[in-house]
């Protein structure tokens, strides 16, 4: 079994320093372990082209982006892995957004709802299936770091990160939050810290390879989800209804021995966006969107040139010179 890092710190900061030593636990659990740093590698955000749409139309193993970057580089070695451990800088209350371009350009194009059907598909007309590895159930562990000593100003950062996890259908089976940092100066020097991260690593290596029934929550609480474990919960206005921002599971607030609950009801755990309902949800939603489409462009779609013609009137704002972006 092999437990993937990627970091998306500075090289040698402490993002490097958690994923390292989370992979010292894994080793320890007995996996193969492989650690990436995105700091120096290109990985550019969707601009919606639908190249690889078009490209997975015709056969291609998966929903693969044409941008010559290194998003291929990194999306091979999660889909290599066995488990994954993602661990990324908290700059303005969210996720760097480098990490928001690998969730952009893996998310949707990996959902395993889209791929299940494809596969399907593509085997009743005689034709090879897709490839297997997007079918490979992963644990996940999850480390959100930032310097401030108060953990509001990461608020974001775990809800973020869970979100490149969910297309795929990984377990989270552990995440840590990682504010303080700049109290402890380096996470080297707090041995606490840095045995509680080598255990995270150990809990994705354990459980690295074994049916996804078996996996089980091994983080230090259960938050208000029974899917993510997270603590954001979402109001929609509607009495004690509240969502999993993350999830999208619906249940009922409630209080318990002085502690905020949620109950939710096992459809609404069932649909849940880490659970395969929660997937194919969507995908029938999507599908549904796309015939809807074009019923209304075969409709309306000559209307829309002439609604569009006021907007002429504003110019885009172009700079002088392009920058061209370079691999470090």
């Amino acid at each position: 079994m092999q437990v993937l890092a990627i970091s998306f710190g500075h090289k040698d900061g402490n993002c490097d320093i958690l994923a390292k030593k989370a992979l010292l636990g894994a080793k320890a659990a007995g996996c193969d372990v492989k650690f990436i740093n995105t700091n120096n590698l290109i990985i550019e955000r969707c601009t919606g082209c639908t190249a690889c749409d078009k490209v997975f139309e015709k056969g291609a193993e998966a929903k693969l982006c044409q941008r010559p970057d290194d998003f291929r580089f990194v999306r091979d070695a999660i889909m290599d892995a066995d488990g994954c451990i993602f661990v990324a800088p908290v700059y303005s209350v969210g996720v760097t957004g480098q990490y928001k371009n690998l969730l952009d350009r893996m998310g949707a194009s990996h959902d395993r709802a889209a791929m299940i059907a494809a596969d399907k598909q593509r085997k009743a007309e005689g034709k090879p299936g897709v490839d297997p590895r997007l079918f490979k159930d992963r644990p996940v562990a999850y480390i959100p770091v930032g310097g401030a000593r108060t953990p509001g100003w990461t608020s974001m950062g775990l809800p973020m990160m869970h979100l490149l996890g969910v297309s795929n259908l990984m377990i989270p089976v552990d995440y840590m939050e990682g504010y303080g940092m700049g109290d402890r100066v380096s996470p080297l020097l707090d041995k606490p810290y840095m045995d509680r991260v080598f255990q995270l690593g150990k809990n994705v290596g354990e459980q690295a390879g074994i049916p996804r029934e078996k996996m089980e929550w091994r983080g230090d609480w259960e938050g208000v989800c029974p899917s993510c474990h997270g603590t954001t919960l979402t109001y929609r206005g509607e009495g004690t209804k509240v969502e999993c921002t993350v999830c999208g599971s619906i249940g009922d607030l409630c209080i318990e021995d002085g502690k905020i609950k949620v109950n939710y009801p096992a459809d609404q755990i069932a649909r849940g966006r880490y659970q395969p309902g929660g997937l194919v949800e969507h995908y029938e939603e999507i599908q549904s969107m796309m015939k809807n489409f074009m019923e209304v462009i075969k409709e309306h779609g000559a209307e829309i040139p002439a609604l569009a013609k006021e907007l002429e009137e504003i110019e885009e704002t172009k700079p002088e010179h392009r920058t061209m972006l370079k691999r470090v």
